[in-house]
């Protein structure tokens, strides 16, 4: 028996739908346009970044907001400007766009847009500058900060289209790479299930991206397995940190990749606590062993009914009368794959 045409309408159902990508995209065009048109910064180019620019977006669940990331490369020297100067300049400009104006966060400028009175989506808006501005593959480095006061304030070495290559480029083209982005899709939206947004509590979804570009192993026709697979090899990861309050605390340390140029040590979890990171590894230890009892579950109904209570209510139970008519119709085929 297989669950692999379940497992496909369950990946159409959580991925970021191409309307909502559409009204994102049109937000961040108007913002651009009057960033551009404000004759208080000077010129840039932008890109998308984080999970819309990998193709690897979520339909946000529990009221959470979507949102896209969008890196502005401004043609300036490092040695020319603070870090503060171009984040401070983009909040004045937009500070009126929207009635929630527009708000500086450690890693970007954020402009939040209302739909039917609740805050429905946002925009974040990531100040990149050159080392040399003359050199267009020189080193680019992000303003990180919230004010000039701040210690943690500073201009940090970074390679964001280095990233999205990488994780784009991770998995050969094809059926593969459309496994892959719907295996990264079902733990990203299991992850938004088991832990809270606030605070550093959730794994960061590029951490979990980075692993499973470097550890993913394509399964044909059975994202069931790979999806498996991956788990384990993340749960392979952990290593023992310290021993406190009567327990051993686990942790894995995941770096940038070395062929990118990060800030050396920068790691994908860093923001998390031991004990958090310990609580991260005890609900994959039983996201493994439900997947497993998945698998050993002869029935498809009731393998349906377990992967519903892992990944919520998206994840469609069969009537059973309808289960051997889609095992022998069902063909995979790219185009109900993650490819966007």
């Amino acid at each position: 028996m297989s669950v692999q045409s379940e497992f496909i309408g369950f990946h159409e159902r959580i991925k970021l739908d191409y309307d909502v990508r559409s009204e994102l995209a049109s937000k961040r065009d108007i913002l651009i346009d009057k960033l551009r048109r404000s004759g208080k910064l000077p010129g840039f180019t932008e890109f998308n970044q984080g999970s819309y620019g990998m193709y690897l977006g979520v339909e946000p669940i529990d009221g959470k907001e979507y949102d896209i990331d969008v890196g502005l490369r401004f043609n300036v020297n490092k040695a020319d400007y603070d870090p503060m100067d171009l984040k401070d300049t983009i909040c004045e400009v937009l500070k009126n766009h929207t009635e929630y104006g527009a708000k500086i966060k450690k890693p970007c400028v954020t402009v939040t847009y209302k739909k039917d009175g609740e805050p429905s989506y946002h925009v974040d808006l990531v100040v990149y500058v050159y080392e040399d501005k003359q050199d267009s593959s020189s080193q680019l480095f992000l303003a990180r900060g919230i004010n000039a006061e701040s210690e943690e304030t500073c201009w940090e070495k970074s390679d964001p289209l280095g990233l999205i290559d990488y994780i784009n480029d991770a998995v050969t083209q094809g059926d593969e790479r459309d496994q892959f982005r719907r295996v990264v899709r079902y733990l990203k939206r299991w992850k938004n299930r088991r832990f809270s947004s606030t605070g550093h509590s959730e794994p960061a979804s590029i951490g979990i991206t980075l692993i499973a570009a470097d550890y993913f192993k394509s399964v044909s026709n059975d994202d069931l397995a790979a999806l498996k697979n991956l788990v384990d090899d993340m749960l392979a990861l952990f290593v023992i940190k310290t021993y406190e309050d009567g327990r051993w605390l686990y942790r894995i340390t995941y770096p940038m990749p070395a062929s990118l140029d990060f800030e050396s040590g920068t790691d994908a979890f860093n923001k998390m606590t031991d004990i958090q990171m310990t609580d991260f590894k005890d609900k994959l230890d039983k996201l493994s062993r439900d997947l497993a009892d998945v698998q050993k579950e002869p029935d498809e109904v009731e393998q349906c009914k377990k992967l519903n209570k892992i990944f919520g209510d998206d994840f469609h139970v069969p009537e059973a009368k309808n289960v051997s008519k889609k095992q022998s119709t069902y063909i995979p085929s790219s185009s109900a794959s993650g490819a966007l």
